[in-house]
C-alpha cells in the first residue's frame, strides 16, 4: 500500500480556498461598488432578492452537493447516470418551488411585480441550482482545480458589467449583473463535465466501495436535506427577518459583515470538503487525512479571526463609513463564533463518511432553535447585534457538545503505519 501524501487533499483544499477567497474578495469589491454607485435601499432590496433566490436554489438541490462529494469518488461506471438524474430532479424541484414562491407573493417587498421580472427570477433560481451543484460534481470527480477558475471568472465578469447595468436600471441592475455570467458558466462547466471529465472518471476509477442502495441513499439525502432546511434558516432567512423587522438599510449593514465572516467560513468548509472526497477515495488513510485537515483548519482559522477582529472597521470602510459605524461590532461577533462552527463542520464530514447523517439533523434543530429564539427576543433592543449574540451562543454550544464526540471518533480511526526495514506498507484494516 502506498504511503498517503498531503498533496491531493491540500491541493484540492487550496483550490477551494482560492475559489472561496477569490470569490469573497471580488464579492467585497462588487458590493463596495454597488454601495457607492447604487442607493442603500437598492442594495438592501437586492441582497434580499439574492437571499431568496439562493434559499430556493438550496432547497431545490436536495443535498445532492454532499452526496456528489461523498459518492462520486466511488461511483465508477454509474457516474453519468448519477449526475444526470440528480440534475433532472433538482431542476424540476427548482421550477416548482420558484413558481410557487412568486405566485404566492412571498417576495413582493423586494421582487418587482412585473410578470417578466418574476419569470426571470424563476429562471435565476433554476440556473443557480445547477451553478451550485456543478461545483460539487467537480470536487467529487477530483477536478477541483477548475472550481476557482470558474468562480473567480464569474466574479470578475459580474463586477465588470455591474456599473453598466446599474446605469440601465437603478432598481434591478445589481441583480441582473449578478446573474448574467451564470448562464455562460453553466454551459461551459457542464460541457467539460459530460464531454470530458465524467468519461475519464468512469474509465479510470473503478468503485472502491459499494454505492448505497436506493433506500439508503434516500435516507442519507433525506436526512441531509432536513439538515439543510434547518441550516439555511441561519443564513438566508435571517436576511428576510432583518428586512421585515428593521428595513432595507439595516439589512445592508447586516449583510456586509455576514459576507466577510461567511467568506472565512467557506475557507474552513473547503478544507472539510476536500477531506470528505479524499477520505471517501482512500478510506484506509482516513486518520492521516483527518490530521492534515485539522492542521490546515487551525492555520486558516486562527489568523483569520485575529486579523478580522482587529481590522474589522477598516474592512467595512470599503463599503462606506456608515457600514463601519453600524457593522463593526457585528462583524467581530460573527468572526468569534467561527471556532464553534468549525468543530461542527469537521464532525459533519465524519458523519457523511460513516453514513450517519441523521444525527446532524438533531444538532441543526437544537442549534437553530437557540439561534432564532435569541434573535426574536433581542432584535427589538439590540438591532442587528442580536444576530451576533445568537451566533456566539449557538455556535459555542455546538462546539462544546461536538468537540468530545469528534475527539472520540478520531481516536477510533486506525492509524496509518509506515514500513520498517524494507517491509511492505500495511494498514490495520488490511
Amino acid at each position: 500500500m502506498r504511503r498517503p501524501s498531503v498533496g491531493s487533499l491540500m491541493q484540492n483544499a487550496v483550490a477551494l480556498i482560492i475559489s472561496g477567497g477569490g470569490s469573497a474578495v471580488v464579492g467585497v469589491v462588487f458590493w463596495g461598488v454597488a454601495a457607492h454607485v447604487g442607493s442603500t435601499a437598492a442594495v438592501g432590496r437586492t441582497t434580499a432578492e439574492i437571499a431568496a433566490m439562493t434559499l430556493l436554489a438550496s432547497l431545490a438541490q436536495l443535498s445532492f452537493g454532499s452526496s456528489f462529494e461523498r459518492f462520486l469518488p466511488i461511483a465508477g461506471e454509474r457516474t453519468r447516470s448519477f449526475v444526470t438524474r440528480a440534475y433532472a430532479t433538482c431542476v424540476s424541484l427548482a421550477l416548482i418551488i420558484a413558481i410557487a414562491y412568486v405566485s404566492m407573493g412571498l417576495g413582493e417587498r423586494f421582487i418587482s411585480p412585473s410578470f417578466v421580472w418574476r419569470a426571470l427570477f424563476v429562471v435565476a433560481v433554476v440556473l443557480w441550482t445547477i451553478f451550485a451543484l456543478q461545483d460539487s460534481v467537480l470536487v467529487g470527480l477530483r477536478a477541483t482545480r477548475w472550481v476557482p477558475v470558474e468562480n473567480i471568472l464569474y466574479g470578475l465578469v459580474k463586477l465588470a458589467i455591474l456599473p453598466t447595468f446599474i446605469m440601465l436600471s437603478a432598481r434591478e441592475g445589481i441583480f441582473i449583473a449578478w446573474m448574467t455570467p451564470v448562464v455562460v458558466m453553466v454551459i461551459l462547466v457542464n460541457w467539460y463535465l459530460f464531454v470530458k471529465r465524467i468519461p475519464e472518471h468512469e474509465s479510470l476509477n473503478p468503485p472502491s466501495e459499494s454505492l448505497p442502495s436506493m433506500r439508503e441513499l434516500v435516507v442519507l439525502t433525506g436526512a441531509q436535506y432536513a439538515s439543510l432546511l434547518i441550516g439555511v434558516l441561519s443564513s438566508s432567512v435571517v436576511i428576510l427577518i432583518v428586512i421585515q423587522r428593521l428595513g432595507a438599510v439595516a439589512n445592508a449593514y447586516y449583510y456586509m459583515p455576514a459576507q466577510i465572516s461567511s467568506g472565512v467560513g467557506l475557507f474552513l468548509v473547503s478544507i472539510d470538503r476536500s477531506f470528505l472526497v479524499e477520505a471517501s477515495s482512500e478510506p484506509q488513510n482516513l486518520r492521516h487525512h483527518a490530521r492534515v485537515t485539522l492542521r490546515a483548519g487551525i492555520v486558516v482559522l486562527v489568523p483569520s479571526v485575529v486579523i478580522g477582529v482587529i481590522f474589522a472597521p477598516e474592512m467595512l470602510r470599503i463599503f462606506g463609513a456608515t457600514y463601519a459605524t453600524h457593522g463593526t461590532t457585528l462583524l467581530r461577533m460573527l468572526l468569534l463564533a467561527l471556532p464553534g462552527s468549525a468543530i461542527t463542520w469537521f464532525y459533519a464530514s465524519f458523519a457523511w463518511i460513516d453514513r450517519r447523517v441523521l444525527w446532524m439533523v438533531v444538532r441543526e434543530l437544537v442549534s437553530t432553535a437557540v439561534y432564532f429564539i435569541l434573535i426574536f427576543t433581542l432584535i427589538g433592543h439590540f438591532g442587528i447585534l442580536a444576530i451576533g449574540i445568537a451566533s456566539l451562543v449557538s455556535s459555542g454550544l455546538q462546539g462544546i457538545f461536538f468537540l468530545p464526540i469528534l475527539i472520540r471518533r478520531y481516536r477510533m480511526t486506525p492509524d496509518y503505519h509506515s514500513p520498517k526495514n524494507g517491509e511492505a506498507m500495511t494498514d490495520p484494516d488490511t
